[in-house]
């Protein structure tokens, strides 16, 4: 995202962290800087002409004040920078662009049993569940598939402006549990599918705990299914923009979010009783205020769990 300025716009006493520095020279042999600048609002790019550098003090990863004015060049705004130095008073974090993020979280039901013809019924329990000795268990797993299963309500949260909703399959209006949350509601799994990527293309990163092998391709292949376009091709691996903390916290194994809240002092999602297992049951009782509130209580953990990660484990970023 790219910090706007009026062309010829005077700077005067702005301040922005210096992201990464370069010297190079004009066909005159005369040598320059460019330095990409950042704050909150985005990145550009500022040049020091070869007159104006003993007049700037500036280092890589610190805070400076810049006097100069803007600069439009083939399409593109920069900054040419007459003077600037270091500020030692402000921290360098928090001039780190705020990169549009949602926090998300999915819930589906599945298919009863019984309901598979026998083609799918025994795909489901020698195949997709073939480790499960117990076949009853495995009968019950439909909604892991979304073969089998259908997506019945997304929680996610909006890390910059702190706010949440909440889109659910229902047949009735549900009021959000939390007061920065906003519920909207669908009679079919299409519609809040199409709702939901309708939302999306704003944002320039998305986080997820089990994203990578679950919550995507659950949405994808199910849009594909409802012939619903997405907006975007979805690159899990070697990707930022597509960001799962399963693969960035974890052991020798992945942890369950509920034991990752627990070690990291935050509120468990479970504790007020309901759990993924519980979505079918709950959704043919008529229970989608559950299912809603539970979803939003997970995308609320999994938002506390990323902010930890981002502010104390990921590095500079």
């Amino acid at each position: 995202m790219a910090i706007k300025f009026e062309a010829n716009e005077l700077i005067r006493d702005k301040h922005f962290l210096v992201k990464s520095k370069e010297i190079r020279k004009t066909v005159k042999g005369d040598e320059y800087y460019i330095l990409q600048l950042c704050n909150p609002d985005g990145t550009i790019e500022a040049k020091i002409w070869n007159n104006n550098i003993p007049q700037c003090n500036f280092e890589e990863g610190k805070v400076i004040e810049v006097n100069g004015k803007s600069q439009e060049y083939n399409g593109k705004t920069g900054i040419i920078i007459d003077s600037c130095q270091i500020v030692t008073t402000e921290e360098a974090s928090d001039y780190s662009p705020s990169v549009p993020t949602l926090v998300f979280d999915i819930e589906t039901l599945g298919k009863n049993f019984e309901e598979l013809d026998e083609v799918e019924q025994d795909y489901l329990l020698n195949n997709l569940e073939k480790n499960e000795p117990d076949k009853e268990i495995a009968k019950n797993k439909t909604a892991l598939y979304s073969i089998f299963g259908i997506v019945c309500a997304i929680g996610a949260v909006d890390v910059t402006n702190k706010t949440g909703f909440v889109l659910s399959l229902s047949t009735r209006e549900i009021k959000p549990e939390k007061a920065n949350f906003t519920y909207k509601t669908f009679t079919t799994e299409k519609e809040l599918l199409e709702e939901f990527w309708k939302m999306t293309p704003k944002y320039e990163q998305f986080v997820t705990y089990n994203g990578d092998t679950f919550d995507f391709p659950y949405l994808m292949i199910r849009s594909g299914i409802n012939r619903v376009k997405m907006p975007f091709e979805i690159k899990k691996w070697g990707s930022d923009k597509f960001l799962d903390l399963q693969t960035r916290i974890r052991q020798s194994h992945a942890f369950k979010l509920e034991m990752l809240c627990k070690a990291f002092g935050i509120e468990n999602p479970k504790e007020k009783g309901v759990h993924g297992d519980d979505v079918t049951r709950l959704y043919n009782e008529g229970e989608f205020n559950k299912i809603a509130d539970y979803v939003a209580r997970d995308a609320v953990a999994t938002t506390e769990l990323y902010l930890i990660w981002k502010n104390y484990m990921s590095g500079q970023i």
